[in-house]
């Protein structure tokens, strides 16, 4: 278990962070202090955070499954998430990792989900929210609520351009609209969606890694699943881009457009504080240990190979259970699927 288990060359691939191996401990800590009701004296908080970015969820969705193996599903003291990050959450705090991993490969990759030919709606998170996380692969939104663990999903304020935080333990939200919320890309989804009295678009815009806000919040080991590889950075938006803001989103608001042709720079910060480049703000010692997948995986955000994807998650998991546990188990028994159940049993 931990740092030793990967070779020189893979740890500088995928695993950074602040105190990586003192980020592991602190939250293996907390997982047995929350299990056994015992205080905190110290004052620590753990948490994960989940990146998302469309298809590329699957990596992040494939992480959590042996930490639902392992017991963590009420071991942290909160989830983060942003689009799909947040989608990922939902299933992990609703102890159904395996099944929402099985969602991008088994329900999304496909012209359903992603049509260039669909201008007005490249990506239907109407048919991702209604049609699959609320209905044939439903999650349980009921064991998410009675979960002790707060997830915490980010959204865009269409008029602020603002990050909103929502959490799971407000008994007034409509946690599946939420979802969607945090997930509908500008341009790529022609719409906001109402919460509270306002509208809001993808989360990722203004925090697509939102470890500053776990931080703010007090956490100080954090488990943050990167879905880019760790060499990337984010770019500046381009011309196009910038077109497409100036002709589409000012329409909507001034502020959006701009949070949108800035949104790299969000990212980037998130980046920076996770390499150590930025020094993490208040007073709590802070830890991080960050996974990232192999740069030779190639799951981008409109990727709909069904091999690809099974292979991008299954990396994933097997990076995560051999930083936490000492299992001796391969990629496809420690995520248990028995007899092919969910599909990965063919990694072509």
């Amino acid at each position: 278990m931990g740092l030793d288990q990967f070779t020189s060359a893979e740890l500088d691939a995928c695993v950074g962070g602040i105190r990586p191996a003192a980020a592991i401990a602190g939250i293996h800590a907390r997982r047995v202090e929350r299990l056994e009701g015992r205080p905190n004296p110290e004052g620590r908080r753990s948490a994960v955070v989940l990146q998302g970015g469309a298809m590329r969820g699957v990596i992040s969705a494939g992480a959590m499954i042996p930490m639902e193996t392992l017991g963590f599903t009420e071991g942290f003291d909160a989830v983060y998430g942003a689009s799909a990050g947040a989608i990922n959450g939902a299933y992990f705090l609703a102890e159904q990792a395996a099944f929402g991993a099985s969602v991008y490969y088994r329900d999304v990759a496909n012209r359903r989900f992603i049509n260039f030919l669909r201008p007005r709606k490249v990506m239907d998170m109407d048919f991702v929210i209604d049609d699959v996380v609320g209905g044939r692969s439903r999650v349980d939104v009921e064991r998410i609520r009675r979960n002790p663990t707060p997830l915490f999903m980010v959204a865009t304020d269409i008029l602020t351009g603002a990050a909103a935080v929502f959490s799971s333990k407000d008994p007034k939200l409509d946690l599946l609209a939420t979802l969607k919320a945090s997930a509908a890309v500008p341009v790529l989804y022609g719409r906001s969606i109402a919460l509270n009295g306002s509208r809001y678009v993808d989360g990722g815009v203004v925090d697509a890694v939102p470890i500053e806000r776990a931080i703010a919040d007090g956490c100080t080991d954090i488990l943050v699943i990167l879905t880019v590889p760790k060499a990337r950075r984010a770019p500046a938006p381009g011309l196009l881009q910038r077109g497409v803001a100036a002709a589409g989103l000012r329409r909507i608001s001034a502020a959006l457009a701009e949070a949108f042709v800035r949104r790299h720079e969000a990212a980037n910060r998130a980046l920076d504080l996770i390499a150590g480049r930025a020094v993490p703000g208040g007073q709590q010692t802070v830890n991080i240990v960050a996974v990232f997948p192999d740069p030779r995986v190639g799951v981008g955000s409109f990727t709909t190979h069904v091999p690809r994807l099974k292979r991008a998650a299954v990396d994933a998991a097997w990076r995560v259970m051999r930083l936490f546990s000492d299992a001796p188990c391969r990629p496809t028994e420690l995520i248990q699927f028995v007899q092919g159940r969910m599909g990965f049993d063919t990694l072509l």
